[in-house]
């Protein structure tokens, strides 16, 4: 069930419609952009927020309750904000601050990292959006406790079980015009002396030639 909310997920992204999808009729198309707008950044974040418990488990069990009392729109309406987020996180800026903090990130890795720098709420995230070597002061020691996979599939499995539909068909964050191939921004060089001086805070805590 995982694999294949995973791989709804990544169709969807790559898409910008479930793959294989017709053309929408006007109706359809207008409950589309009502729900690919996502649901409002407060409520969302006050979601994410609420569940704040040390322990991951409890936390996606928290969220996957408050989630299910939601009506299916809603859910995907909060699924396209999490996309949204996720998507102004796809950065390379941000990649290179998770490399180091990290000590190395692939594509999976950094999108779980991400998926992590949502779910430590909104003044956290916008925080570290802004300046990526600020995650040296909210991030842990254990580079695992940096990634939290299993919240990216929470809202599709819950929508699934409500409405018996396949995770694909769930309306998910359009970028539109915006769509872009790879990471925003310019990629960071696996050099140690320019990372040093782009995440000095990162680079003093995290590595050992910073110590």
């Amino acid at each position: 069930m995982r694999n294949h909310v995973r791989a709804a997920a990544m169709l969807t992204i790559l898409c910008g419609t479930p793959c294989g999808a017709s053309e929408a009729p006007a109706a359809d198309q207008k409950e589309r952009a009502m729900v690919t707008n996502g649901m409002d950044e407060a409520r969302f974040w006050a979601l994410i927020e609420q569940f704040g418990r040390p322990d991951r488990e409890a936390r996606l069990a928290a969220l996957r309750a408050a989630l299910a009392d939601l009506e299916p729109d809603d859910i995907q309406r909060f699924q396209a904000q999490f996309d949204r987020q996720m998507w102004r996180s796809y950065r390379w800026d941000l990649w290179g601050a998770a490399f180091v903090a990290m000590g190395g990130a692939s594509d999976d890795g950094f999108e779980y990292f991400r998926a992590w720098l949502i779910a430590q709420g909104r003044d956290a995230f916008e925080r570290v959006l802004g300046s990526p070597d600020s995650l040296a002061d909210i991030a842990p020691n254990d580079a695992d406790a940096m990634e939290f996979e299993h919240i990216l599939y929470v809202a599709p499995e819950i929508w699934s079980e409500k409405t018996g539909k396949s995770p694909a068909e769930m309306i998910r964050f359009d970028p539109g015009s915006e769509v872009q191939s790879g990471p925003q921004g310019t990629p960071f060089r696996e050099d140690d002396a320019l990372l040093a001086r782009q995440y000095p805070h990162l680079w003093r805590r995290f590595t050992s030639a910073g110590m």
